[in-house]
């Protein structure tokens, strides 16, 4: 997947996602300009971090979620205006053109995925190693994940269980529940010469023919996914610089 420099408005075709890759560490002075983008309930979030580089962090990535979707929109990133479902997810209101979106952010990198007109969800790990990863994935896995990654060699069980994370993060992320949406009770692909998708899931049999998952590499050491509720052809990579 390549990570292009994106031009300055945007059209977004049905059944296609746009991926966002957001560089979090910037100097000093561009955060203060970005500051100026974001909402006072953004900004009291931000405040709110006791370490500063993960408040510097929180603007840089909410401020750039702003500048993407005002490229779609054809506004000023401090026109948009969001709101937050019942389970804390935001969704933007104004303007009326439907964009669905997603954030997540790892360490010094974030990623935002974009579509329209269905529910989508990302998620983006720093891989590190895991000392309790067999705890981990007893924890939160469903048998047939647990299976899948004991099966994997000793040096591909590491990106295996984190190709699994992001993936399941990612579903549950576009299915809204947050926690509510018990992470054994669904299984997606984690081998790595296995596209991702979602094999099952318990409380929809129609699931894995209604959702398309994909594996996102958005920079060296990192890993991560996307999951949307269609059957989506087209996924394209934007940096933003």
């Amino acid at each position: 997947m390549f990570w292009e420099l994106a031009p300055d408005q945007l059209t977004l075709e049905p059944n296609h996602i746009h991926v966002w890759r957001i560089a979090l560490d910037l100097p000093a002075s561009r955060v203060d300009d970005l500051r100026a983008l974001i909402s006072r309930d953004e900004l009291a979030r931000a405040d709110a971090f006791y370490f500063p580089e993960h408040r510097v962090r929180f603007i840089v990535a909410h401020a750039s979620v702003r500048m993407i979707l005002a490229r779609y929109a054809r506004r000023a990133p401090r026109d948009l205006v969001f709101a937050t479902d019942a389970f804390g997810k935001p969704a933007l209101v104004q303007p009326a053109p439907v964009l669905r979106f997603n954030l997540a952010h790892s360490e010094h990198l974030a990623l935002c995925a974009i579509t329209r007109d269905a529910p989508i969800g990302i998620d983006v790990e720093l891989i590190k190693p895991l000392e309790n990863l067999d705890e981990l994935a007893a924890r939160f896995f469903s048998p047939h994940e647990i299976a899948a990654l004991r099966a994997l060699s000793a040096d591909q069980r590491t990106r295996g269980f984190y190709a699994c994370w992001t993936r399941k993060e990612a579903y549950i992320k576009a299915v809204g529940k947050g926690l509510r949406e018990p992470l054994d009770q669904f299984a997606v692909s984690l081998a790595p010469n296995e596209p991702a998708r979602l094999l099952f899931a318990r409380d929809d049999p129609h699931a894995a023919e209604q959702w398309s998952l994909f594996a996102l590499e958005p920079a060296p050491g990192y890993i991560g996914a996307s999951a949307i509720h269609a059957r989506a052809r087209v996924l394209q990579g934007w940096r933003l610089d």
